[in-house]
């Protein structure tokens, strides 16, 4: 059957997002996720514009935005304009707030928060009533439908996704034991899931990285898997060893949340994080890699590929990868 891919874009050129999200779309991608960091990157929203004038097909959203720095009624009204723009093709991707939320000293909202939001902006998009404030209920102009994704690595968000949410993204790592750590959890709240909501979207992100030389392929995504690893475990170390505990607390205590892509995260960053959160090396090394994970479970993967020779990467994903997975 083959797994199907989405790729994550960091919006910090604009003129390279709109091409990466064509080819992401010639190349046969399900799905385009544009990151929110407004301090370090381009407006996302923006970003998301741009991308959706420059397809036709591939249906793209936000991955992920956040109650923390959005007003529901703003967020529901901005993700309903850009699904009109796109002729309804657009997913919303939220999350509790990361790098955005952290550099300005704000802390990432709380599972309740979460819930409340993804209710109100589902209800608003939908045109619905809400009832914003006691005595106060307002709606919106829009009258659309469009899919709600998570940003999942706890496992009470990953409960709470599997009850609300029409998909989800989890950054928990591609690890077998993760899969099934992750998979329980969502089952869990599949059981309670809300009437109404079809099968859920479950997509596995992983860094990834292709080049002839496997080792070069390897070293190239330390330090954006330092990004990737530090918001993961902030969340939970219930997925990690005991054995890896150490190594874990080190990345933590000695990340810097207001510099993710400072290099000197790069020693911080241990085999087995590397391996646990990435897909790596030769073509043919990747293919094998993505056959192991699809027979953990996994039906969908998101890729973001390192900001050094991205488009390399991406190309050689494309071409030599993908045609031996999907």
């Amino acid at each position: 059957m083959g797994v199907a891919f989405s790729l994550h874009l960091v919006p910090d050129d604009i003129s390279a997002l709109a091409k990466r999200a064509k080819f992401a779309e010639e190349s046969g991608f399900d799905q385009v996720w544009v990151a929110e960091s407004h301090l370090t990157c381009r407006d996302h929203n923006v970003a998301l514009a741009v991308a959706i004038q420059n397809t036709s097909t591939v249906k793209i959203g936000p991955g992920v935005t956040n109650p923390v720095l959005h007003d529901d009624s703003v967020a529901a009204s901005t993700i309903a304009t850009l699904d009109e723009l796109s002729g309804g093709r657009v997913l919303f991707g939220i999350g509790s707030g990361d790098t955005p939320v952290y550099t300005l000293g704000k802390k990432m909202a709380r599972l309740a928060t979460m819930r409340t939001s993804i209710h109100r902006i589902r209800s608003l998009v939908r045109g619905e009533v809400v009832e914003y404030e006691k005595g106060v209920n307002v709606n919106i102009w829009s009258k659309r439908e469009i899919p709600i994704y998570t940003s999942a690595e706890g496992p009470k968000t990953l409960q709470m996704s599997g009850e609300i949410a029409d998909g989800v993204i989890v950054g928990s790592g591609v690890y077998k034991e993760t899969v099934e750590w992750v998979l329980k959890h969502l089952s869990d709240g599949i059981a309670e899931r809300q009437a109404g909501l079809g099968e859920m979207d479950i997509i596995f992100g992983a860094v990834v990285s292709v080049d002839r030389n496997g080792h070069a392929a390897r070293e190239k995504v330390r330090s954006r898997v330092a990004n990737r690893a530090h918001h993961n475990f902030r969340m939970t170390l219930d997925s990690v060893p005991e054995e890896y505990r150490p190594e874990i607390q080190n990345l933590l205590d000695n990340f810097d949340v207001s510099n993710w892509r400072h290099p000197k995260h790069v020693p911080l960053i241990t085999d087995y994080i590397l391996d646990r959160f990435t897909i790596t090396g030769t073509p043919e090394d990747c293919v094998k890699r993505i056959k192991e994970i699809e027979s953990y479970g996994v039906k969908n993967i998101m890729i973001d590929p390192p900001s050094q020779d991205f488009d390399e990467s991406l190309e050689l994903f494309a071409k030599e990868v993908m045609p031996h997975c999907i």
